[in-house]
C-alpha cells in the first residue's frame, strides 16, 4: 500500500509539472485520498482482467526453469501495461466526450494485481479524440458530445431496463430530410426551437424516450433536432459495414455517404456507440466497458 501511495503521489507530481487535464486512477481497490487541484477520475479494471492468469498460465510447466519463467513474467507486464494503456487511451476519450478535459495531456496510474505504472496520454494522439476533432468540420464538437452522451447512456443502461438501438444525423440537414420520411408523426414538429436544443441536458431525457421509436433522429448543424422516427432513402448495398450489424447502421453510414452529414448509431443487442462519416465507420465506443465516474 506504501508503494502505491508513492507511485500516485509521483503521478500526481507529474500532472502538475505537465498542467496535465487530469488524473485517471485505474484499479480494483478505490484509490488514497489524493491532494491535488487536478480532476481525479476513477476507472474499473475490468478489461484488463483477460490477463489476471497470464503468469500463471506461463509458469505452470516451466516453473524449473527460470529462464522461461522470466520471460512468461516479462510477457505478463507486457501485456498488462499494453492494457493499460489501450484503457487509459478509451477513459480519456471517454472523458473528452464528457468534456472534463481541457488540456491535451492525462495521467494514468494503472493497478494491476501486483504491478502498478504511470501513465502519460496525449490526446492529440488519440485515436477517438483526432477523428471527433476532425467531425467538427463539419459539425459542431459541443453538439456532437451531446448526442455521444445521450448515445453511450442508451448503450449503457438502455431506457426502463430494456436495450435500445437508435441513430443520429446531424448536419446537413435540407438533404437527409430529402432522402428520408416519417415513420411515425414527427414528436418534435411544431416546439418552439428553443425546446428543440440538444446541447441542454434538459432535454436529454425525452430524446432518450422518443429513441424507442423506430426511425432516426435528424439534427441540423446548430444542434437543433428537427425530427425522430424517420426512415433514411438511401441505398446501403455498397457500404462497407461491420458484419452482423443491421439496417440502421448501413442507412446511417450511407447517409454520410450521399450527404455531408455525420451519423451516430447505438447498437440495440450490444450497445456500442458508432460515429460514421462519408460511408465509413470511424468510431466504436462501448460504454458498457468503458466507464468513467468523477473521484475528485
Amino acid at each position: 500500500m506504501l508503494e502505491k501511495s508513492l507511485i500516485i503521489h509521483s503521478a500526481v507530481n507529474i500532472a502538475e509539472e505537465i498542467s496535465a487535464s487530469a488524473i485517471i486512477i485505474m484499479s480494483n481497490e478505490q484509490p488514497l485520498d489524493i491532494d491535488t487541484d487536478i480532476p481525479v477520475l476513477f476507472a474499473s479494471t475490468s478489461a484488463m482482467m483477460a490477463a489476471d492468469h497470464l503468469l500463471e498460465a506461463g509458469n505452470v510447466d516451466e516453473r524449473n526453469d527460470s529462464t522461461k519463467r522470466l520471460q512468461a513474467i516479462s510477457e505478463t507486464l507486457y501485456y498488462t501495461g499494453t492494457l493499460g494503456s489501450e484503457r487509459i487511451s478509451d477513459t480519456s476519450a471517454i472523458a473528452f466526450i464528457a468534456d472534463i478535459l481541457a488540456a491535451d495531456h492525462v495521467v494514468g496510474v494503472v493497478s494491476h494485481g501486483e504491478t502498478t505504472s504511470i501513465v502519460v496520454h496525449d490526446l492529440k494522439s488519440n485515436p477517438v479524440v483526432k477523428e471527433l476533432r476532425a467531425c467538427s468540420e463539419r459539425v459542431n464538437l459541443n453538439i456532437l458530445r451531446s448526442v455521444l452522451m445521450i448515445a453511450m447512456d442508451l448503450g449503457a443502461y438502455g431506457r426502463e431496463g430494456k436495450p435500445v438501438g437508435t441513430a443520429f444525423i446531424i448536419g446537413d440537414m435540407e438533404e437527409v430530410m430529402k432522402r428520408s420520411h416519417q415513420l411515425v408523426l414527427n414528436p418534435f414538429f411544431g416546439h418552439p426551437q428553443e425546446e428543440l436544443n440538444i446541447r441542454d441536458p434538459a432535454k436529454w431525457e425525452t430524446v432518450k424516450e422518443f429513441a424507442q421509436l423506430d426511425g432516426i433522429f435528424v439534427l441540423d448543424s446548430h444542434g437543433y433536432i428537427h425530427a425522430a422516427g424517420r426512415y433514411l432513402d438511401v441505398n446501403a448495398r455498397e457500404v462497407e459495414m461491420i458484419k452482423g450489424l443491421g439496417g440502421r447502421h448501413a442507412s446511417a453510414a450511407a447517409i454520410t455517404r450521399d450527404t455531408e452529414a455525420i451519423a451516430v448509431t447505438t447498437s440495440e443487442s450490444d450497445g456500442v456507440v458508432r460515429v460514421y462519416r462519408d460511408g465509413i465507420q470511424i468510431i466504436e465506443i462501448d460504454p458498457r466497458a468503458s466507464k468513467v465516474s468523477q473521484y475528485k
